[in-house]
């Protein structure tokens, strides 16, 4: 059985180890390019693939995760202009 395409928004303090920890056991893992990301080299040398905004993030994933700070931004990030939600 393959293993379902992840994507994560919000690679940041603790979205980053989620993401490395999906890499390293070789789920296929795609992430929201976005200025508040921890460097993503490590995530970029076991494959992982940057998306450049969250309708191609969405669009490249069968799973979504989700790691930012709170309410206002799960909404924008899952219902705001371009949100993944319309995407899936």
């Amino acid at each position: 059985m393959s293993k379902q395409r992840v994507g994560i928004v919000g690679v940041g303090l603790m979205g980053h180890g989620i993401a490395l920890n999906l890499a390293r056991k070789g789920w296929p893992l795609g992430y929201l390019d976005h200025p508040g990301n921890q460097p993503t080299d490590d995530l970029d040398a076991l494959g992982a693939t940057r998306h450049p905004d969250r309708t191609a993030l969405a669009g490249a994933s069968e799973v979504v995760i989700l790691c930012v700070t709170g309410t206002p931004q799960v909404e924008d990030v899952l219902l705001g202009d371009g949100g993944v939600l319309a995407s899936l």
